[in-house]
Formats: structure tokens, C-alpha cells, sequence
């Protein structure tokens, strides 16, 4: 953990960078739907910021980590 300017302490949940379905989809090369099932049935992490039908994310570095995962399953 690291301390803000104003005093507060920030989680890693706070410094990380999330990244929408979309551009997830453009850096994988697949369509949004495409990735949005694969969230769906476990196969890419994500994040979903808040209660039903709010907005899904996906941690950079947890991207980073399944595309090296699916790598060596190959």
C-alpha cells in the first residue's frame, strides 16, 4: 500500500490498471461477446465495478498473466 497527496491509503485495487471489454476484445483480436463469455464461464478473469449490469473490467496484469498461461498450455 502507498499513501495518497491527501493522506488516505490507496490498495492496489486503486493502482491498478482495468481495462473495458472492448479494448480487451481489440487486444486480443476477438469481438466484445466473444470476451464477454469467456469471462462468463471462467476462462478470463474480471472485475465487474459494481452490482448487475455495471461495468466489467479486466486488470492489465491479470491479462498479461492468462495470455502467458494459455501460452504454455499449448
Amino acid at each position: 500500500r502507498r499513501r495518497s497527496t491527501c493522506g488516505q491509503m490507496l490498495t492496489d485495487a486503486h493502482t491498478r490498471e482495468l481495462i473495458p471489454v472492448k479494448e480487451v476484445a481489440a487486444r486480443l483480436r476477438l469481438h466484445p461477446m466473444t470476451v464477454r463469455r469467456m469471462i462468463d464461464d471462467g476462462r478470463l478473469p474480471a472485475v465487474q465495478l459494481g452490482g448487475p449490469g455495471t461495468a466489467i473490467r479486466v486488470d492489465a496484469g491479470e491479462l498479461n498473466n492468462w495470455l502467458f498461461d494459455e501460452g504454455d498450455e499449448s
